[in-house]
């Protein structure tokens, strides 16, 4: 199992105490299979573009006008589905504010086998989060769940995706690419270049299902016996399991 964690510290010098103590983590569990990635981050602006891809949040921001606490409740209600953790010395941020739910907290400094309870907290974190993809574009960054993709168009150097909630997204890279990361189970090639989650197909036509949104995709008469035999077979299972 590979864990992703976020450091934000704004104190340099704990920041980096952090990271050899987090690399020693890391090192020593090599051998039993585990995988920790950990990112580290000076301020919030730094982190934000990346915060979905986290299961657990290592947090003491105390220079700016906006402290810890007001950071992870920002994260909390942007969705963020990893572990939020407030370390600190100079603000207590139990004491300031109380208990938030979501977020635990723990006194600096912190020793190894701190580290050990904390990348403990974000494998049990990452097992229970509900997995999302990661969709990367020339200047940002998105991660979501399989339900929230519709449908994809091969556009040349990017591929267009279409996301529930009236939302688009340009992939960076060709469809086969993109495709890499969806279930065969759910999402089917009816072109070379378009690609569709069977889930947002909300009828079919003579050549072409018509998705959620109003897309009307058609495909290939030559394609049209494979394309529908697959269709079929998928809403007979999705009966069966409803």
């Amino acid at each position: 199992m590979a864990v992703f964690i976020a450091l934000l510290d704004d104190d340099p010098a704990d920041r980096k105490q952090s990271e050899r103590l987090l690399s020693r983590e890391r090192d020593a569990r090599v051998n039993s299979g585990e995988v920790i990635y950990y990112d580290s981050y000076g301020s919030e602006d730094a982190l934000l573009p990346f915060f979905m891809k986290y299961d657990l949040f290592l947090i003491d921001v105390t220079g700016t006008t906006r402290d810890g606490m007001m950071v992870a409740v920002d994260l909390l209600r942007r969705g963020a589905e990893g572990r939020i953790v407030l370390y600190y010395d100079k603000i207590d941020y139990r004491a300031k504010y109380g208990d938030e739910e979501g977020i635990s907290f723990i006194p600096k400094p912190l020793w190894q086998r701190d580290f050990a309870r904390l990348v403990d907290l974000a494998a049990y974190t990452h097992e229970h989060k509900t997995p999302r993809i990661e969709l990367k574009g020339e200047k940002e960054t998105a991660y979501v769940t399989k339900d929230e993709i519709m449908y994809a168009v091969d556009c040349g150097y990017y591929t267009a995706v279409a996301l529930t909630g009236d939302r688009s997204f340009h992939v960076l890279g060709d469809i086969y690419t993109f495709s890499a990361s969806l279930s065969s189970e759910e999402f089917i090639f009816i072109t070379k270049k378009s690609i569709i989650n069977m889930n947002h197909a909300v009828s079919t036509g003579s050549m072409s299902f018509k998705m959620t949104d109003g897309a009307v995709m058609k495909y290939s008469i030559f394609d049209k016996k494979a394309i529908t035999g697959r269709y079929a077979a998928f809403a007979r299972t999705k009966k069966e399991n409803t």
